[in-house]
Order: C-alpha cells, then sequence, then structure tokens
C-alpha cells in the first residue's frame, strides 16, 4: 500500500530488509532499492534484475557493527555483524553476477565518530569483485539513477552540477585512494582544500 500511494505522487520507495521474505515483498510491490538485503535469496536476486530494483549493500555498515567505536557498538551487535557480513559478501557476489544495479550507500548519520565512509564501501565492492571503475560508478552515476537525480549530477559533464574530490593518487589504480580526499568541489566552489594549489 505505501508503494502504492508513493507511486501516485511519483515518489521512488526504499526498503530497509535484511531477510529475504520481506524484500522479495517489497520488490513485487515496485520499490526502487533493497538497503540492506543480508539474506535475499537467488530466487529474489532475479528478481530484482527483472525489474530493476537497485541494491544498496552498506556492507561498511555491517562491518561498523563489529569495530569499536563508530555509530554501532555493543558485543551482541559485534557478533551480529560477524555472523552477517560474510553471508552479505555472498549476496553481493550473486547479485554482482547477475547484473542487478548496485550502488553505494550507509546506514549511519555521518558525523564526526562516523567511521563507515562511501570510500570504504568502495573498497570492499572491489575486494569482492567489481573493477575500481565500477565501485566508482556505483558511487556516483548509478547512485544518482538510484536517487533519480542522473540529468543533474553523477558524471562530470556539460550543465552537470561540478562535485569533484582531488585524491593524491589515481583511484583506478588503488582504490584506496578514495579515502583521502585532498580538495572538495561542491556545485563549482572550493568546500575544501588541504593542500598548496597552483604552486610553480
Amino acid at each position: 500500500m505505501i508503494v502504492q500511494e508513493a507511486r501516485k505522487r511519483n515518489v521512488p520507495v526504499m526498503i530497509h530488509a535484511h531477510g529475504d521474505e520481506g524484500a522479495r515483498a517489497a520488490v513485487l510491490a515496485g520499490a526502487k532499492s533493497i538497503e540492506h538485503g543480508t539474506f535475499l535469496s537467488d530466487e529474489t536476486l532475479r528478481l530484482m534484475k527483472e525489474r530493476g530494483t537497485f541494491l544498496v549493500p552498506t556492507f561498511i555498515t555491517l562491518e561498523d557493527l563489529t569495530q569499536p567505536g563508530g555509530d554501532y557498538t555493543g558485543p551482541v551487535l559485534e557478533l551480529r555483524g560477524k555472523f552477517m557480513m560474510p553471508q552479505a559478501e555472498k549476496v553481493f557476489k550473486k547479485a554482482f553476477s547477475l547484473g542487478v544495479k548496485i550502488a553505494t550507500g550507509a546506514d549511519n548519520s555521518y558525523t564526526a565518530n562516523t567511521t563507515s565512509r562511501i570510500s570504504l564501501e568502495c573498497a570492499h565492492f572491489v575486494r569482492m569483485g567489481m573493477s575500481p571503475f565500477e565501485a566508482i560508478q556505483a558511487a556516483t552515476i548509478i547512485s544518482a539513477e538510484l536517487l533519480g537525480v542522473e540529468k543533474n549530477t553523477g558524471k562530470i559533464e556539460k550543465d552537470f552540477e561540478a562535485d569533484m574530490i582531488l585524491v593524491p593518487g589515481n583511484p583506478l589504480e588503488e582504490i584506496r585512494f578514495l579515502q583521502d580526499a585532498l580538495m572538495v568541489i561542491s556545485n563549482g566552489n572550493i568546500a575544501l582544500k588541504r593542500i598548496p594549489f597552483g604552486k610553480k
């Protein structure tokens, strides 16, 4: 009912679901994305491919459960995270092999204490089988498509919002370079500059 009512107003619906039963029901109802999807079955993943439903694994958030600090801490969460991570990796690899659209995401508040970062999610995507270019696309144009803003942002092109970062090396060769932004340009304005710029 929620998806049907949202569709009347052209509002896409994302579903926060670890389990397969709820996620499958959401895909059948027309949800645009499944966040987490830790226990998705192969059948549900095939259905997502067929219907164009996105997967946002939030793998870095599961890792956060297992580490001290960050947004989630505690012995129960740590045990849960250690159980969930191998399963989430299995689902990611199957989804990727099927061609399900995969976008980056992190289930946290992105505060000063947050240890989950999209750059780390990209590193996990590469470790689990994506090329660095595919992982960068998952964080840019694929995520923009999921959010419905792909006509304005997500790629470097004329008349698109100029949201870019400068990193110390080529992330196509080493994805971890994304973790060290030296400069951030947001909509054409320099928001962060950590290096001397323009010196000969």
